[in-house]
C-alpha cells in the first residue's frame, strides 16, 4: 500500500488529533490562507467569521456543519475555533503557526467533548476499533483534512491542486492508523 505524502495525523489521546505540516512560505501568507474566509473557503469550506476573540464562525456554507465562536487569538500565530458545534462545548479546531527558516509550521490540534459524536446509528470505522461507534474519528474525517491541508498547500504555492493519492485510498492508510496508533 503506498503511504501518503505528507504525515499523517497523530492521536494526542482518544479525543484529540494532532496534524504538522510545513510550508515553504512566510508565516504571514500561511496566516492568510487560515484567516482570511475567502481564503479558507477555497481550500476547506466556505467559511463566514469574525476575526476577533468571541466573533462568530460558520463553515459548510448552506449546511452550516461547523459553528461556534473564536475562544483564542494571537494573529499570525494562533486561531481557535471553538466549540459547540461540531466538537461539544470544550471542543474546537485550533491552528498554531510558527516561523522555521524561510517558512511556516503548522500545527493543527482538533478535540472533540468525549461522546460529544455519539450517534447509536454511525457504525463503528473501524468495525473492530475497542471505543466502537463512540469514537469521535472515522477515517473519512481524517482524509480530508489530510487532503484540504495538502489543498492549503497549494493555494498558498499559487498551483492548482496537484495529483495525489485518492482519497478513498487514504481512507484505507487512515483506517489502519487509527487501528494501529489510536489510543
Amino acid at each position: 500500500m503506498a503511504m501518503a505524502e505528507a504525515e499523517l495525523a497523530r492521536f494526542i489521546d482518544r479525543n484529540t488529533i494532532e496534524y504538522v505540516r510545513v510550508y515553504s512560505h512566510p508565516i504571514e501568507r500561511v496566516w492568510r490562507a487560515i484567516a482570511d474566509p475567502a481564503e479558507i473557503s477555497i481550500w476547506f469550506w466556505t467559511a463566514k467569521f469574525d476575526l476577533r476573540i468571541g466573533g462568530a464562525y460558520e463553515f459548510g456554507g448552506e449546511r452550516s456543519e461547523l459553528k461556534g465562536v473564536i475562544t483564542a487569538l494571537d494573529p499570525p500565530r494562533l486561531i481557535r475555533f471553538g466549540g459547540p458545534e461540531p466538537h461539544g462545548k470544550d471542543g474546537y479546531m485550533q491552528f498554531e503557526l510558527n516561523a522555521v527558516g524561510r517558512g511556516t509550521r503548522m500545527v493543527f490540534t482538533q478535540h472533540s467533548t468525549p461522546g460529544f459524536f455519539y450517534k447509536p446509528e454511525w457504525p463503528a470505522d473501524p468495525a473492530d476499533h475497542p471505543a466502537g461507534g463512540r469514537n469521535p474519528w472515522r477515517p473519512g474525517t481524517l482524509s480530508g483534512w489530510h487532503v484540504s491541508f495538502d489543498h492549503l498547500g497549494d493555494l498558498i504555492d499559487g498551483s492548482t491542486p496537484s495529483e495525489r493519492m485518492p482519497e478513498s485510498e487514504l481512507r484505507k492508510i487512515y483506517r489502519e492508523h487509527m487501528r494501529t496508533t489510536q489510543p
